[in-house]
Parts: structure tokens; C-alpha cells; sequence
């Protein structure tokens, strides 16, 4: 009889036990779109990622600036995006090297929208750098990449003055694009400057030279909050348009941009922060392409890094 007993007890253990953690408490809210899951034993790489707020709707909460942002987190702290489309990098997931490079440059190729540099009819540059550059303390600025201030929207100009205006990121001269559709109006690198910084960037390399705004005839080392996007944003465009990337620092017409070490550098330095996903979902609405590099800023070291004979999986 103890022997029946004990059985039961041990059948009715396993029944509980396979039923445990099976009710609707446990199922995602299918309705908000939820944030990238760190898993371990799959994905190592992104063990370090953080869960950003989200609202009601699934979008990003953005309360910091990138300047204020920076001084909150660790080196290498990226924000998990989210909002990212279903789907969007499987065809990259599982590839390696030049195969991983060429299916990024076809998912965020495919189905892109280049806008006007400036328009009167619809919608241009203007209006993806007013609504992406947003200043998160102040909706009636931007904030202005490199100075790390905000300025009224309706404060700006065309030409070097005292107001903002449209700084490419990878200098328009490194490939002779100008202001053509594409490369030359791409959001993913056209961010809200001060003018009279924008000029004294000029079309230089990005490497450190002596701390946040310094510069030599060759480089130009912009402040911590803005490290990682310039970074982000030169990887973007050099696989967007098939543009070189590495330390050779060459100036002149020829679409090479550097230093790539470090660029690595300050894509860890400056890790993505909320800021940086809003602007990211707000291009995407314009351009209907996104920045992998900001999405998933492990790719950096499958694309550039010291895992480039590895096989990525999102």
C-alpha cells in the first residue's frame, strides 16, 4: 500500500511540474512589439544589452539627451532596440565575411527611398534631420551633433552662420557625392549641426586627437556622446554604398573614411542609447531602410572587427 501511495504522489509531482508556467501569464503581449532578448548560450555577444522603456504603443522612451545619456551607462552597455520590422536581418543571420556584408548591403538596399536634399513640395532632409535630431528636453529643438546643445528647429540655414544646419558624417567629398540623391541625402549619416562646427570638421577623418572637438589637418575627434553614432553611422554608409573603412586616413575624393581602430574603439565607448533607436525608427519611416550597426551593434565586430571569419546570429 505504500508502494501505491508513493507512486501516486510521485505521478501527480510530474503532472504539476509539465504543467507549471504554461498559462497565459507567461505569453508576450502580442499587441507591443518587445525588445531583442539577450540569450546566453546563443548569442554571447550581446550578454551586456539593456532593456530600454517603452510606452503604450512599443516606441522607445527618450528622457536623457546622448550627452546626459553617456555618463549613465558602462563601456560597452549598448540599449537593445526594438520596433525593428519582423524578419528584418534573417536572410544575414548564420553568414560570415563578405557573404555577411553583401546580404546587410542588400536588406538595407532593397526598397530604400532617397529624399531631396531640400524641397518645397515634399518631404527632404530638412524634415528627417528636424523630427530624427529632436532635442528629448526641448520638442521645439535639435540637438546639435558635436556642440551637444539644443537649437530651435526654425533656426537654421544652408551656409556656415550661427545656426544649424545639415552635417554629412561621412564627408560628401570622400566619393565625390555632394548633395546627390543617396549617398548625399542618406539620413542615416545627415545629423542637425552647428554650422561654424560643421565647417571646422570640414571633410577631415574621424580619429582621437587630443579630446572632444580637437582636431589637426587630418582629423577630428568628436566628444564622447557623439563617438559611437559617428562610428555607427560610417559603418552604416560603408556598406550601404560599398564605401572603405580602415586607418589609412586618406584625404581626397576616393570613398574611404578611417580611423577604423578607432572607430571600433568609440562604437564601445559610446554605446547606443535611446536617442539613437528613435532616430533609427524615425529614418526608417522616411528612408524605409535602417542602420544594422544601431539595431545590433554586435555586427560591428562580424563586418570590421576581430570576428569577421565568424558566423553572425541575431
Amino acid at each position: 500500500m505504500k508502494k501505491i501511495l508513493l507512486l501516486l504522489l510521485m505521478f501527480n509531482f510530474f503532472l504539476f511540474s509539465c504543467d507549471s508556467g504554461s498559462g497565459d501569464d507567461s505569453a508576450p503581449d502580442n499587441d507591443i512589439e518587445q525588445p531583442d532578448q539577450p540569450d546566453d548560450d546563443k548569442n554571447p555577444d550581446r550578454e551586456n544589452y539593456l532593456t530600454p522603456k517603452v510606452d503604450s504603443e512599443g516606441k522607445i522612451i527618450v528622457n536623457y539627451t546622448p550627452k546626459e545619456y553617456v555618463a549613465t551607462v558602462e563601456e560597452g552597455q549598448h540599449m537593445m532596440s526594438v520596433r525593428i520590422p519582423d524578419g528584418y536581418y534573417t536572410s544575414a543571420s548564420t553568414l560570415s565575411g563578405a557573404e555577411l556584408r553583401e546580404e546587410l548591403m542588400d536588406i538595407v538596399s532593397t526598397g530604400a527611398i532617397a529624399l531631396e536634399y531640400t524641397s518645397s513640395s515634399s518631404y527632404d532632409v530638412w524634415d528627417m534631420c528636424e523630427a530624427g535630431d529632436q532635442n528629448p528636453a526641448d520638442e521645439r529643438q535639435v540637438w546639435q551633433i558635436y556642440t551637444e546643445k539644443g537649437r530651435d528647429k526654425n533656426d537654421r540655414s544652408a551656409g556656415v552662420s550661427d545656426e544649424w544646419n545639415r552635417e554629412h558624417v561621412w564627408a560628401k567629398s570622400h566619393g565625390d557625392f555632394g548633395k546627390d540623391k543617396g549617398a548625399g541625402t542618406d539620413g542615416h549619416h545627415l545629423r542637425a549641426s552647428y554650422s561654424r562646427e560643421n565647417s571646422t570638421r570640414g571633410n577631415k577623418n574621424f580619429a582621437d586627437v587630443n579630446g572632444a572637438r580637437t582636431y589637426n589637418t587630418e582629423f577630428y575627434e568628436p566628444p564622447l556622446s557623439a563617438k559611437g553614432d559617428v562610428a555607427r553611422m560610417i559603418f552604416y554608409m560603408a556598406v550601404r554604398y560599398d564605401f572603405k573603412v580602415d586607418n589609412s586616413g586618406v584625404i581626397n575624393e576616393e570613398a574611404r573614411m578611417g580611423k577604423l581602430d578607432d572607430l571600433l574603439k568609440w562604437n564601445e565607448l559610446d554605446p547606443v542609447d535611446p536617442y539613437e533607436i528613435r532616430r533609427n525608427n524615425i529614418i526608417y519611416g522616411f528612408q524605409k531602410n535602417r542602420n544594422p550597426f544601431v539595431d545590433h551593434p554586435e555586427l560591428v565586430k562580424y563586418v570590421f572587427g576581430d570576428k569577421k571569419d565568424a558566423a553572425w546570429k541575431e
